[in-house]
This record gives structure tokens, sequence and C-alpha cells, in this order.
């Protein structure tokens, strides 16, 4: 494990045809070069859209201003990183703390060895914006999952940790940052150094004065410290977190029905607020560790809140619709897609968090996506049992295609304020479907 030296800089790329589409991860991999050559301040928009190979009016397109791309570079290196993490905690699941320390310690130099742009924008780039935000939420997510662990692990009789697990899980991530920063500096050897600073971080936790532990929790108890209370209060704009299941599930996580955990993020949704992770689980009243094992990160909890409630609006429509067979499926796709369409609380979320609200919407491999083809596919199946209806492609085929329409006209021209084009989409699904007449019967 060593570390990757940047590549040194070529003739300027030749610029990408004006036909061609650039996709974000392509933009921001030009621009992350820059942000981690140059920190933030001393380069401008014209230089950070000749280093992705664009324009500067797509780079406003497609983030907005410097300060959101950049934070898009932090976002999505923050993402990986923590992606990374995760699955080196689910390789070292069933072990003891020392394992995962290790496991923790050796994912940061690994991430940084594979990713080292990523990793000096991250915590070493002089940057700017909300840059303090994500990366502090970087590290209380390393930091959570380490507390519980501490808990778990180091947990007996006469030592029941408090407050005391949170100081050193943070202190503990800490070091690995830092000793993942002065190897970079001194440039020494990845691997030596990754063992070093897992010995040490192990040494400490293996002679830890018992007194010590009790004396912060009793500091913090007197004080009315609680997780709930720092977990309600935490102004991070970014709460990833990382989690991994090494025991059986708590009362706590038992306790809160996932129906309810989604109810309350589309409530928070349909609000118009930006879905946190923090404020639902302070809602809840559980800690975002444990919101965070049930369902991931911030957006995969939306993406299955989205789904639920898609689906709900779906079931909802179809129960009012007096049409059978393909005719009904074409009815419940217009009502649909017009509810969709004008629903203000879809709309505010396209309109402030776009693309990053596009991709969770439409990846293939995402909720969202996955149960509206899982939807309609069943209302395929229903209506060639009960119906005779016979599809003119294979079922899944045909729901994927239906789907991957009503989605190219809600998330461009709907959300665009274009209006009249649903004739024409439903004109063109009802065509897919094989069948002609007027929708619904009408």
């Amino acid at each position: 494990m060593t570390r990757s030296e940047p590549e040194p800089a070529g003739p300027a790329p030749r610029r990408r045809p004006s036909s061609v589409r650039p996709s974000d991860d392509a933009l921001l991999d030009g621009v992350l070069t820059v942000f981690a050559a140059r920190g933030f301040d001393d380069v401008t928009m014209d230089e950070l859209a000749l280093a992705a190979d664009t324009s500067k009016p797509t780079l406003y397109a497609h983030f907005g201003t410097k300060d959101q791309l950049l934070e898009a570079c932090l976002r999505r290196e923050a993402d990986g990183l923590l992606r990374w993490m995760r699955e080196s905690y689910r390789r070292a699941r069933g072990f003891d703390l020392d394992r995962h320390v290790a496991t923790t310690t050796r994912a940061l130099f690994d991430f940084a060895a594979t990713r080292a742009e990523g990793f000096h924008v991250l915590f070493g780039a002089p940057t700017a914006g909300r840059s303090h935000e994500v990366r502090a939420a970087v590290l209380s997510a390393v930091a959570d999952t380490v507390a519980d662990l501490i808990r778990n692990e180091y947990g007996s009789a006469d030592l029941s940790w408090g407050a005391s697990a949170d100081f050193c899980a943070s202190v503990i991530a800490d070091i690995g940052v830092r000793g993942v920063q002065q190897a970079i500096a001194q440039q020494l050897d990845f691997t030596a150094a990754a063992n070093l600073t897992v010995s040490i971080i192990v040494a400490a936790m293996r002679h830890l004065d018992p007194a010590a532990v009790r004396a912060v929790d009793a500091v913090a108890k007197a004080s009315g410290v609680s997780d709930a209370a720092e977990n309600a209060g935490e102004p991070i704009d970014y709460p990833a977190m990382i989690g991994v299941h090494t025991h059986a599930a708590t009362d706590e996580s038992r306790s809160v029905p996932r129906n309810d955990v989604l109810d309350t993020a589309i409530r928070i949704f349909r609000s118009g607020e930006r879905l946190e992770l923090p404020v639902v689980a302070a809602e809840l009243g559980i800690s975002r560790t444990t919101l965070y094992r049930r369902f991931g990160t911030r957006d995969e909890l939306l993406g299955a809140a989205l789904a639920l409630q898609f689906e709900r609006v779906v079931t909802s429509i179809d129960r009012r619709c007096t049409s059978r067979g393909a005719h009904r499926i074409s009815e419940i796709f217009d009502l649909v897609l017009r509810q969709l369409a004008a629903d203000p609380a879809l709309r505010t979320y396209l309109q402030n968090e776009s693309p990053a609200a596009l991709r969770l919407l439409t990846q293939a491999d995402g909720p969202v996506h996955r149960g509206s083809v899982a939807l309609v596919e069943r209302l395929l199946h229903r209506a060639q049992e009960q119906d005779g209806y016979r599809p003119p492609i294979e079922r899944e085929s045909l729901a994927f295609a239906l789907v991957a329409l009503g989605e190219a006209f809600l998330y461009n021209d709907a959300v665009a304020d274009i209006r009249g084009d649903i004739e024409h989409l439903l004109q063109v699904q009802t065509s897919l479907l094989g069948v002609a007449g007027p929708v619904g019967g009408r």
C-alpha cells in the first residue's frame, strides 16, 4: 500500500465535442485536481471549466457557484470515503475493538493512497464555504461507530461508558486522520505508517485508566450531556455516518417500526424542509447511529421514503380507476403523472437539490426507480391474469420503458413548468402498451 503521486500536468486536453453531455462525475474529476493543487481562493471558474474540459455555463448549470462546486467535490469524496470505510467495517464484522480500530485506520490510509486528491481536498487543501462541516461530519461518522464499539467491547460491570466513549472515539478518529497527514507530509511508506498509527491507538486503549473514564462520565452526567441532545443540536449539513451490525438489535432500534421512520421522513419532505438524519432521529427519539444502521445515509433514507410515498400514490389512484387491462394502466399513469407533476414538495426538492435529486430519483439501482418498475410490473401482471392482456414485449422490459418515459417527463418538462406535453406522453405510453383509444376509456 503506497501513496500514488499525482500525474504530472500534460498538454491541455482536447475539448469534448459539444454534442457529448458530460456527467457530473467527469466534471468533478477535472475540478478536483485544481482544488487539490491550488485550494479555493486562487482559482477562477474559467480555470475550473478548462480543467473539466467544459464551459463555465455548463459548470454553473450542473453545480451553481464556485462554493457549490467545491461542496459537490467534498460531498462526493466524503461519500466515497464513507462507503470505503463501511465496506472495511463489513469485513471486520464479528471481531473485537482492536480489529475494528485497525480496520478504521487502515481504511483511511488506503483511501488516501488510492484517492490522494480526494483526501487532500477533504483534509488538507485550504478551502472555503461549508467544507469544515463536511470534514466534521466525516470525522463524526467514524467516531460514532468507534464509540459504539467501545461501549460494546470495553464495557464491563465496573466500567460503563458514557460520554467518555464519544471522547475516546473522537480522539481515535483524529489520530487516524493526523497519521495519514503526517505520512503524506513526510513521504513515509503508507503501510508502515498505518501499522504504527494502529499500534499507537491500540496501545492507548489497552492502558486506559478506568478512574479517568469514570471521571469524564461523572462530569458529563452532572452537566446533563446526553447522546440525544448532542445529536439533535448538531448543525452539520452533511450527517452521513458509518455503522456496522456487530451485535443483536437493541431495544431502541426495535421500538420504532420501519414505517414510522419512513412516515416521519415523508412528513418532513412534504413540508418543504431539507431532510436531515439528526432531525429525523431527534423526532423519533433515537440516535443517528441507530438510524444509519437501519436505513443508511441521508439519501438512502430519502430514497426509501420516496419509494414508499410513490407506492401509496399509485395504490390510491389504482383503487379509484374503473377501466380494465392496459387501459387501466394507462389511466393510472395519467393520474399519477399529473399528481406528481403538481406536487409542490417534489418540485421544491428538484429545484433545490438538482442534479443530486435527479440521480436519487432515476438511478437504475436506486429504491425509487426499482420500486416504480416493480409497481408497474405488478400492474401488468394483474392485467394479464385478470383481464387477459397480452403485453407486446416482455413484461419487465415494458415496465422499465414505461417508467423511464414517465421519468423523462416528470423530471424535465414538468419541473420546468412546461405544460401540454403530457397528452403526447400518454399517447406514446398507450402505444407501448399495445392498445389504442382514449385513456381510461374516456
